[in-house]
């Protein structure tokens, strides 16, 4: 009647684990590979190349969208240069901050679970490879 119940508790402790890995397993454990630091980096590096990519394509259409008044202007092009490149620096720098916050979060989050899921395996293994391991004195 023990062993049953040993069984059971197996089992529920085993698939609480394989819950947890399948939830969470890929983003914990790939995230787990990296530094906090190289992880944030990684990210806001990248998100630095999809801003000003995606900051370029608006100027480009605004400038087309607008090509008719820009010629007919005297010297707008300075000012408006001034303007993208304020506008630039503002959006990247708040782009960049909400990356760092939101990749941190990510990370730290990663982290506890990984180590819920590391405490929950090694309370698994050690509660079940020491039952397995008794000496069987029933002959």
């Amino acid at each position: 009647m023990g062993e049953g119940m040993l069984n059971e508790e197996k089992i529920r402790q085993m698939t609480e684990l394989a819950l947890l890995k399948k939830r969470k397993g890929e983003q914990m454990f790939e995230i787990d590979n990296y530094f906090r630091e190289d992880y944030v980096g990684k990210h806001m590096l990248r998100s630095f190349f999809v801003y000003t990519i995606c900051f370029a394509l608006i100027v480009v259409l605004a400038v087309l969208y607008n090509l008719e008044g820009l010629m007919s202007s005297v010297n707008p092009i300075g000012l408006l240069s001034v303007i993208y490149i304020l506008i630039y620096i503002l959006g990247l720098l708040t782009f960049e901050m909400i990356t760092y916050r939101f990749f941190s979060k990510k990370y730290d989050e990663a982290q506890k679970d990984l180590k819920i899921y590391n405490d929950r395996l090694n309370y698994f293994e050690k509660k079940f490879d020491n039952k397995e391991k008794l000496p069987n004195n029933g002959g």
